[in-house]
């Protein structure tokens, strides 16, 4: 269970170095605490007769460099010998009622400290330096031994430093020390400590834990949790996340830094707003940027690219189009459907005869059957005699078929036109010319055909209308008819 708690707790300080940024140790001061244990070791045969116990000690840093960094400790351990070991006993944590002796010492160190990876949150360091230990033994019981000896010792060790805060860390060492020289002591029972191989401890090992505060902040003008020393891109935004160099990240590309990204996976090409959502300003689905057809209409289906689809091609988009099988040529409405304005079955635009008259039967092209289309003239060489303006019955069997012409396509419209030859005056010629074009336009009216799609006029003996030499009765003939025109 402890273990378990042990890897939960170093998880959660990990986590919290990983929310932090790293501190450049250049010029910054720090004041710790270290602890909690420690254990004398020998370098000669024979069981070490000291337990393991407990240490503590006070130690102000100061950075040279980033890297660089020295640091003064002072502190105070406590022990006891154990009187039933018969092997090193510096495994096991201090018992006092199985001791003869407390052992005490009063270390002084200073080491240089080198951290690797100083731009990293977790900074793996070395040490090497020296120091002096200040040891002490007094009985517990009536064999025990009393001494005082001060040692000259090398220290040496490794550890990680990890940035809780900006400015606490806390750091796991692992440190020994060497004693390389006696400074003082004194003789007790027999023992001459100045003499290493009499000793019964050559040194001490700390595995410990340091937690130290920082003094001087961090500047960091922008905020982005890099220093203004470090900082290539000074003036990032509130909130943006940025590089190990303070330069704003933009995962995505869309031009609005992570962080400040509300839409952090946005397709490349797309324009967005300025939370970085991307804008779709005709609601198809396509983004703009990317969409090639950026006004389509709302409810319209479209291709990857944004445009609109148009399965049976009349003009109207798939999604809008209420008839979407439409045959190609057909002229649709605003839904898509085929329009068919004579009503025969044949849609616009496929129709050749789009004025065909209700109920009547139409070809596949929407003609009418067995009525002759209309024709842009027809002249009407009508056996007037002189004077007279009535039409013949041959002229009638031809006006018979227009009639049918006219009733069927419904939107054809003529004009009559009626001519004279130079017999007589022109003012008789003139009126005569009106008279024969408006019997043929009333024989048509009798008929059937509305009057409001027919205009009569006449030309009279006008010299520039003469098809036939006034001067034979064959060229007067043919001066004297009436020519039909369509109009529409």
């Amino acid at each position: 269970m402890k273990t378990k708690i042990a890897i939960i707790f170093l998880i959660a300080i990990i986590a919290m170095a990983y929310s932090v940024q790293a501190a450049d140790w250049t010029g910054k001061t720090a004041i710790g605490i270290r602890g909690p244990i420690w254990t004398p070791y020998d370098d000669h045969f024979g069981p070490e007769p000291y337990r393991m116990g407990l240490t503590g000690s006070l130690f102000i840093k100061y950075g040279l460099t980033r890297n660089l960094v020295i640091d003064l400790s002072g502190g105070y351990a406590i022990t006891y010998d154990d009187t039933t070991s018969t092997k090193d006993a510096n495994v096991k944590f201090m018992k006092k009622d199985l001791a003869r002796t407390k052992l005490t010492n009063i270390p002084i160190g200073f080491t240089l400290d080198f951290y690797f990876m100083p731009d990293s949150k977790i900074q793996p360091f070395i040490l090497a330096g020296a120091g002096v230990d200040m040891w002490k033994s007094k009985p517990v019981s009536e064999t025990g031994t009393n001494i005082n000896v001060t040692d000259l010792g090398l220290k040496g060790g490794f550890g990680v430093n990890l940035w809780l805060a900006e400015n606490v860390t806390l750091d796991l060492l692992g440190k020994i020390t060497y004693e390389v020289a006696n400074i003082s002591g004194t003789k007790n029972t027999g023992i001459d400590y100045s003499k290493w191989d009499q000793r019964p401890f050559r040194g001490y090992v700390e595995p410990s834990i340091g937690v130290a505060y920082v003094f001087g902040k961090v500047k960091d003008s922008d905020g982005d949790g890099v220093s203004d020393k470090k900082d290539k891109c000074p003036d990032t935004p509130l909130g943006a996340i940025v590089d190990k160099d303070g330069c704003p990240l933009d995962s995505d590309g869309d031009g609005v830094y992570d962080g400040l990204d509300k839409c952090p996976g946005t397709p490349k090409g797309a324009i967005v707003d300025i939370t970085g959502c991307p804008l779709d300003s005709d609601q198809d689905g396509v983004y703009d940027g990317i969409d090639k057809c950026p006004n389509t209409p709302k409810g319209c289906q479209v291709d990857a690219v944004g445009c609109p689809l148009d399965s049976d091609q009349d003009g109207v988009c798939d999604g809008l189009d209420k008839c979407p099988n439409t045959t190609k040529g057909c002229i649709v409405d605003a839904n898509g459907c085929p329009l068919d304005s004579d009503g025969d079955g044949v849609c616009d635009g496929l129709d050749k005869c789009p004025t065909t008259a209700a109920g009547v039967q139409v070809d596949v092209n929407g003609c009418p059957l067995d009525v002759k289309p209309p024709v842009q003239k027809i002249t009407l060489n009508i056996k007037y005699k002189t004077g007279l303006f009535e039409p013949d019955p041959l002229s009638k069997d031809i006006l018979d078929e227009l009639v049918k012409t006219m009733n069927a396509y419904t939107g054809t419209k003529i004009q009559i036109n009626g001519f004279t030859d130079n017999v007589g005056s022109d003012s008789s010629n003139q009126v005569l010319s009106e008279k024969r074009a408006q019997a043929v336009m009333q024989y048509l009216i009798d008929h059937g055909v509305p009057a409001d799609r027919m205009t009569a006029k006449g030309y009279g003996e006008n010299p520039q209308f003469f098809v036939g030499d006034n001067k034979t009765p064959d060229g007067r003939q043919l001066n004297r008819r009436v020519e039909i025109i369509s109009v529409e």
